[in-house]
């Protein structure tokens, strides 16, 4: 890997962080909680408007008590638990910064399917850790994280398939000049009837300028 794919790719690994938090304060602030949720979707429509209700309030109860009525300052302290929460967990615990690095190192062509790949493996690691919170509200957590994630980490890669894309480029076409040598005054070889009716009339060589002075001088 050379220095230019390696800034490459801790440059998708930063827009990929910054999306990745986005993703998790959305599921945090819009996926259900209840079971009854999940039954239809307008019961996840309902659960969804819900889920957004009790958590502003909650926002709102911790930025009137803790913060002065700061929004700026709750959701500046939310943005960066969220990414505490990746960094940790996910990059480090989950050794997904390893697995993508290793994948793109390999396969440096294709760097979305080694994405996708990384962080397929880095969310097995990440759940046979966890492995114990087997709960219903969990287990759909997961499974958003999972899909979201995988979209996440190939937007990513895909962007850095702009910086990445080898220009073609058009091969010039050599000039050969024609083969040098003596010029012979012989007759070309005689060649079969039909094959001498097909070729078209070609002028006899005649000697150089150089030569034809030569065999003056020497007469």
């Amino acid at each position: 890997m050379t220095i230019r794919r390696f800034i490459l790719w801790l440059g998708e690994r930063l827009i990929e962080w910054q999306l990745a938090i986005a993703l998790l304060l959305a599921v945090k602030f819009l996926l259900p909680v209840s079971s009854e949720s999940y039954a239809d979707f307008p019961a996840f429509a309902v659960g969804m408007r819900e889920t957004l209700g009790n958590s502003l309030a909650d926002a709102a109860f911790m930025t009137q008590n803790f913060m002065n009525g700061d929004w700026g300052l709750y959701w500046a302290n939310a943005w960066r638990a969220a990414g505490w929460i990746i960094g940790l967990h996910i990059y480090l615990q989950g050794i997904y910064l390893f697995t993508s690095l290793l994948a793109r190192r390999v396969a440096p062509d294709y760097p979305v399917r080694g994405s996708l790949i990384a962080w397929v493996v880095s969310f097995a690691v990440l759940c046979g850790l966890y492995y114990h919170y087997r709960d219903p509200g969990s287990l759909r957590l997961a499974l958003c994280l999972l899909v979201g994630g995988g979209l996440v980490v190939a937007s990513s890669a895909a962007f850095g398939l702009l910086f990445t894309t080898p220009v073609r480029s058009v091969p010039s076409r050599s000039y050969s000049p024609l083969p040098r040598g003596p010029i012979l005054d012989e007759a070309p070889p005689d060649l079969p009837g039909k094959l001498q009716a097909d070729l078209p009339a070609v002028a006899a060589p005649q000697p150089s300028v150089f030569r034809r002075e030569r065999l003056y001088f020497s007469d």
